[in-house]
């Protein structure tokens, strides 16, 4: 690698606003910020890619023998998704055979990645800390004998930094993980990172959707604890007790704390008796200055728009319409890219542990939802002209073929151009061939 992209990339300002008032968060920083809109946004993200886990594929070519693990074959329909995978599709050009794997340690291990967590927490911390962080990262606990993990342990990004010696020619020589007792150091072998794009460091960093929209995160926050204090009563006064006359400081404490057990929590609708004349004011806290503010749609859907995130979701002012839009819309624009990144840096840093002949790799389902009714129309189309057999369509929905439905049918009155005629049908009823006129006997 050229060494000048050894070493840290970001030379920019470390202030996030224009007035260099506020610094670039910190890893702890962003984690305290999870709350409110922004872990709504998170866990949406996090949830959904834990729904569609990996697939491990097995790829078999005209001169290669069996796979030895057990197998099951695919639909044509999924071959077809398979193939048209853009990461994929020159991996597969010359590929005979796509089946998918039903056992194999690679599976097992997914599904169990150590003795706490299950694949769906794996999955979803996953996701999880690269919406906060931008950055996850697994520790494989590699067999020393064989070679392959016996665990995998999820590291909180948080803690983890990757460090480079003074001279090196290496982007990443160990990563430090670094908590309140002690420091670990790891070698790059044993640790996958996933990353989502960041342009200030392309290689080593990952920017966040938190990071962001950390602004609009932190008002969020501010106005909530703003609204809190001033509901706690740690602003302004509800009444002021102003006597006729100058008054003790022992009869004031007094009459103060007379006041506020009455009426304090739960005390409405109590009275008092003054021994003396007394001026009672009640304040009203108008919060009308803040009413822009506490509307908060535009900074609700600022952090909706850095986390993919449909407007639809966080709102009950939708209908069906709408919410199945957006939910199309957000699996095609955040949710399959997040699972398409996934599965490259597993087939590119796990799946090679278990198969040097390449032909193993792992694929999530299309998290696009079909439109139906195109669909049934397609299929209404591709059988009425012929494209299709009815056994195709059968296999697609997993029903057994039929020994009608192993060629395309067509329309009764539908016929090829070419077809041999070895007789002619005479034209008999009302669609008969009418006779040419012919004189009567009388003419």
């Amino acid at each position: 690698m050229p060494s000048v992209l050894a070493g840290p990339q970001w030379t920019g300002s470390s202030y996030i606003d224009s007035f260099r008032r506020t610094r670039q968060p910190t890893p702890n920083e962003l984690l305290a910020e999870l709350k409110n809109t922004a872990w709504t946004c998170a866990s949406i993200n996090a949830a959904t890619c834990a729904n569609y886990p990996p697939r491990l594929y097995v790829i078999t070519e005209h001169h290669h023998p069996q796979p030895k693990c057990a197998t099951k074959a695919l639909s044509p329909w999924a071959e077809r998704r398979i193939r048209t995978l853009p990461h994929l599709s020159a991996r597969l050009r010359s590929a005979a055979r796509i089946e998918e794997v039903t056992e194999h340690p690679l599976l097992t291990l997914l599904q169990h990645a150590n003795p706490i967590h299950n694949a769906c927490d794996l999955w979803e911390l996953t996701t999880l800390y690269q919406e906060v962080h931008g950055s996850a990262y697994w520790y494989l606990d590699l067999d020393p004998v064989r070679g392959i993990p016996q665990a995998i342990w999820i590291l909180p990004s948080q803690n983890m930094t990757p460090r480079r010696d003074p001279g090196s020619k290496s982007l990443v020589d160990y990563y430090l993980y670094r908590n309140s007792r002690n420091e670990t150091r790891f070698a790059p072998e044993q640790i996958i990172h996933f990353a989502y794009p960041d342009p200030r460091d392309p290689y080593t960093s990952g920017l966040s959707p938190l990071r962001a929209c950390f602004e609009q995160v932190a008002l969020t926050s501010d106005y909530a604890a703003f609204k809190k204090a001033k509901f706690e009563n740690h602003a302004l006064p509800d009444a002021i007790i102003s006597p006729e006359e100058v008054m003790g400081e022992e009869e004031r404490d007094r009459l103060e704390t007379q006041w506020n057990n009455r009426f304090r929590r739960g005390g409405a609708g109590k009275v008092v008796v003054a021994e003396s004349s007394l001026k009672v004011s009640l304040l009203n806290q108008s919060m009308g200055d803040l009413a822009a503010l506490a509307d908060m749609k535009a900074t609700k859907e600022d952090i909706a728009n850095a986390f993919h995130v449909p407007i639809a979701f966080l709102t009950t002012q939708t209908n069906l319409a709408n919410l199945q839009a957006s939910q199309s819309q957000h699996m095609s624009l955040a949710i399959s890219p997040r699972l398409e990144r996934r599965d490259q840096k597993l087939n590119a840093q796990l799946v090679p542990l278990y198969d040097a002949t390449g032909r193993l790799f792992l694929a999530s389902e299309d998290p696009v939802p079909l439109d139906r009714d195109m669909l049934i129309q397609q299929q209404i189309a591709d059988l009425k002209y012929g494209v299709v057999a009815i056994n195709e369509i059968r296999s697609e929905r997993g029903l057994p073929p039929v020994e009608w439905g192993e060629v395309p049918w067509l329309p009764l009155q539908w016929e090829r151009t070419d077809f041999p005629r070895p007789c002619e049908a005479p034209h008999l009823g009302r669609n008969r061939t009418p006779k040419p006129d012919t004189p009567n006997d009388g003419d």
